[in-house]
C-alpha cells in the first residue's frame, strides 16, 4: 500500500514540475514577444497611439507649403459640383499648402487643331507655378465619347500600347502615345515635381448599362476600357508615375457618390475618395 502511495505522489509530483517549467517557458517567451516599448502609456494614451500621431504630423509637415497642380477633365475640375474638385477638399485638411487646378472640362487627351485647354497637353503647356506635385487624371472622353456622341468622330484614335523604351514616347497617333507627349512636357517643364495619375472614373458593366442601351456603343467603350486602364499603367510604370485607382469605392453605389449622369462625381464622392488621394500624396 505505501509503494502505491509514494508512487501517486511521485507522479503528482512529476505533474507539477513539467506543468510549473511550462508555465515558466511561456512568461519568458511572452516577455521576449513584447519588450518594453521605449513610449511610455502616459494619460490614457497608448504607445500606438502616440507613435501613429508623431507618424502622422511628420507625414503633414511633408505637404506644408508645397504646391499642387492638377490637370484633366470635368472630374478634375468638380464640374457639376460648383466646379469644386479634389483641390478643394484637399485644402479643408491642407490650409497651409497650394493648390493650382488647369483641368478642363470635355478634356480628352488625343490632340486636334484646338489651342484652348480642352487639349490636355495645352494644359500641360499653360500650367503656371512651381508645382511639386503635379496630379492628372484624364481618358474618360476619349474612351466613352465618340460611342456616345458627344466627341466628334475626327477626334478618334486608337488606344495604343505602351513601348518601355524611354528614349521616346510609345509609337503611333494613339491615345497612349498622346498621354506621353502630356507626361514628357510635364516632366520638362518641372523636372523637380513629382507626377501622379489619379483614376476616379469607374465604368463597370452597371455604369455602362446606364450610359447607353445601345449594345454596340457598350461594347466599344468596354473595349476601350479595358485597353487604356490597362496600358496606362503600363505607362506610369515607363515614366515612374505614382498610379491611384480609386474608381471602385463607388462601385455598387449607383448615384450615392455620382451625380445623376452616374459619370460626374457628387460632394459626398468628393469626400470619400479626397483622404485615399491625400495619403498617396503623403507618402510622394
Amino acid at each position: 500500500m505505501k509503494k502505491i502511495i509514494i508512487a501517486v505522489l511521485l507522479f503528482i509530483a512529476i505533474i507539477f514540475a513539467i506543468n510549473s517549467g511550462t508555465h515558466e517557458n511561456i512568461t519568458n517567451e511572452t516577455k521576449n514577444i513584447a519588450p518594453q516599448n521605449e513610449f511610455e502609456v502616459q494619460n490614457g494614451v497608448s504607445n500606438t497611439e502616440t507613435i501613429n500621431e508623431v507618424k502622422e504630423n511628420l507625414k503633414e509637415n511633408m505637404l506644408e507649403g508645397k504646391t499642387i497642380a492638377f490637370i484633366g477633365d470635368s472630374l478634375m475640375e468638380g464640374y457639376g459640383n460648383e466646379f469644386h474638385g479634389f483641390d478643394y477638399y484637399l485644402a479643408k485638411a491642407l490650409p497651409n499648402t497650394n493648390f493650382i487646378n488647369n483641368s478642363k472640362s470635355g478634356s480628352t487627351i488625343t490632340d486636334n487643331s484646338g489651342n484652348d485647354n480642352i487639349i490636355m497637353l495645352n494644359q500641360a503647356k499653360t500650367l503656371t507655378g512651381t508645382p511639386d506635385i503635379i496630379v492628372f487624371d484624364g481618358g474618360a472622353n476619349d474612351i466613352m465619347g465618340y460611342a456616345l456622341g458627344f466627341l466628334n468622330q475626327d477626334l478618334k484614335k486608337e488606344i495604343g500600347t505602351v513601348n518601355f523604351n524611354t528614349e521616346s514616347v510609345s509609337n503611333g497617333e494613339t491615345v497612349i502615345s498622346d498621354l506621353e507627349e502630356v507626361v514628357l512636357t510635364l516632366k520638362n517643364k518641372f523636372p523637380n515635381a513629382k507626377l501622379c495619375y489619379l483614376q476616379p472614373f469607374l465604368l463597370d458593366n452597371d455604369t455602362l448599362s446606364h450610359l447607353t442601351q445601345e449594345d454596340t456603343a457598350k461594347q466599344e467603350i468596354a473595349t476601350r476600357r479595358d485597353a487604356f486602364f490597362q496600358e496606362v499603367q503600363k505607362m506610369c510604370t515607363k515614366w515612374k508615375i505614382e498610379y491611384l485607382d480609386v474608381s471602385n469605392h463607388f462601385a455598387g453605389t449607383g448615384i450615392t457618390y455620382r451625380q445623376e449622369d452616374w459619370i460626374h462625381i457628387k460632394e459626398a464622392g468628393y469626400e470619400l475618395l479626397t483622404p485615399y488621394l491625400l495619403q498617396k500624396l503623403k507618402e510622394m
